[in-house]
């Protein structure tokens, strides 16, 4: 194993590693000096950073220098408010935070600083570099909270650096990819860590709205794009993949998450030569990680795949029996590298990293040929009276294949199965109805339709479904 700093040493060349908006451009070389000289003015402990959707590369260039200087990073999205700013900052014990121009840090009781103050700075402990072990901590990310509170993940480099030697040698002969990701989070982070050590430029945006995105994809003229499932089902939603040409790309990866086959679809007779890819993981189980590339032609099954190499998956009862294939489980994945663990909690850790395997949260089966086969998030399913769990997921998914849906989201509302749906083009409830009682078995089709304009959101896009519950039930 490795760690961060001697991943990247050597990498002093003119390949442009990261590119904001298209005009904006870090090469390795760049990147190591920069950091290299930021470095001496940091002390090896925890440091947070934040900047804001366009500051990318004071970005990278501030979590490389972090760890060169030994100390762990804590990323911060700019899009939290300043009292959740300050109490993961207090969670993580930070001893100081790094930002960007464009974003005013919350006060704290920690020193601060900008690239053009740090170097001004008598930071406590600077310029005694602690060169990093592989069981150090890398970093701190915290988890997206779709399902619950967002916890604080510790990573060591051990686990930061596993395998990328490898997955960088997956992007040879890629002619840039686009990496449609907020910056602070763990997608971004993985951004991050593809432009470190990937042969190619990774391009990410200041902005990761679904028309930004297809722009991009188009004016960037890339191979490969790394789009959260969540944006190109918008994207699919308002015609943009119709509208832009995106048949440039060879490979079009949507993200970490299930996929709407209805989506899939759309994308798959929009773009004949293009090789989709369906991913599933989270940023308790990397790098364990589920994938299916669907080459152009295949037909289409509703299924994500088998696990990526040096991944291993199981289904299990909840007291951790294997289950055979076709039973409905919980999912596991595992892989070698050292496992991750929630930050100065281990009584919660105790609870997902078991005997070196990670418990997704998720329910799912595998078929006879090991493709895993999602059902829902456990916390999301829907209980009914008189009939098995209801997977929310196969209810949205059921919903927009409807001309008329652009995005639908299912919960446990008071009447049962509730949906809440944004329509493209005027419908009428009987007609959603209709598609529901095709595509769903009695049992699962929704006893409330609410027609909404918007979805409580997640900062990569996911629907907030504990939000979403609280808005439709009543008063």
């Amino acid at each position: 194993m490795t760690t961060l700093p001697e991943l990247v040493a050597g990498r002093d060349d003119d390949l442009v590693a990261l590119t904001v908006d298209g005009d904006r451009s870090l090469t390795s070389g760049q990147w190591l000096r920069a950091s290299e000289a930021a470095a001496a003015h940091l002390p090896a402990s925890r440091v947070a950073l934040l900047h804001d959707d366009a500051d990318w590369i004071t970005h990278a260039v501030a979590g490389l220098a972090v760890r060169m200087a030994g100390g762990t990073v804590v990323a911060l999205s700019p899009h939290l408010s300043r009292a959740d700013l300050r109490a993961r900052m207090e969670r993580c014990e930070v001893a100081g935070l790094l930002h960007g121009d464009g974003v005013k840090p919350p006060p704290s009781g920690v020193w601060t600083a900008s690239p053009e103050t740090l170097p001004t700075l008598d930071v406590p402990g600077a310029g005694h570099p602690s060169p990093p072990r592989d069981d150090d901590l890398a970093e701190i990310i915290y988890t997206s909270g779709t399902t619950g509170t967002p916890k604080p993940v510790a990573v060591t480099h051990g686990n930061l650096t596993f395998g990328h030697e490898g997955r960088g040698r997956l992007f040879t002969g890629v002619d840039g990819v686009l990496a449609a990701v907020p910056i602070g989070t763990n997608a971004g982070h993985s951004a991050i860590m593809t432009a470190m050590t990937a042969p190619t430029t990774v391009h990410v945006l200041s902005r990761q709205d679904p028309k930004t995105v297809a722009q991009a994809i188009e004016k960037l003229q890339v191979s490969m794009a790394i789009v959260p499932p969540s944006t190109a089902t918008r994207m699919v939603a308002l015609a943009l993949h119709e509208r832009h040409d995106l048949t440039r790309l060879k490979i079009l990866m949507l993200g970490s998450a299930p996929v709407p086959m209805a989506t899939v679809s759309a994308l798959s007779e929009a773009l004949p030569t293009t090789t989709i890819v369906l991913g599933y993981g989270s940023t308790e189980s990397a790098p364990a990680f589920v994938s299916r590339p669907i080459p152009p032609g295949t037909p289409l099954t509703d299924h994500l795949g088998t696990p990526s190499a040096g991944t291993d998956l199981t289904i299990t009862s909840p007291t951790g029996e294997e289950l055979p294939p076709g039973q409905l489980g919980e999912i596991r994945l595992r892989s070698a590298a050292p496992h991750r663990s929630y930050y100065k909690d281990p009584e919660t850790s105790a609870k997902v990293w078991q005997d070196g395997w990670t418990k997704m949260g998720d329910l799912g089966h595998l078929d006879p040929e090991g493709n895993l086969h999602f059902f829902d998030r456990a916390s999301d399913t829907i209980p009914t009276p008189d009939g098995p769990l209801v997977s929310s997921l196969r209810v949205e998914h059921a919903l927009l294949w409807h001309p008329a849906v652009a995005e639908a989201a299912a919960v446990h509302g008071p009447d049962g199965v509730t949906a809440a749906v944004i329509l493209r083009t005027a419908t009428d409830l009987k007609s959603l109805e209709k598609t529901a009682a095709t595509h769903l078995a009695p049992h699962e089709r929704p006893a409330r339709i609410t027609l909404v304009d918007s979805l409580p959101r997640g900062p990569i896009g996911k629907t907030l479904k504990r939000e979403l519950r609280r808005q439709l039930s009543p008063n």
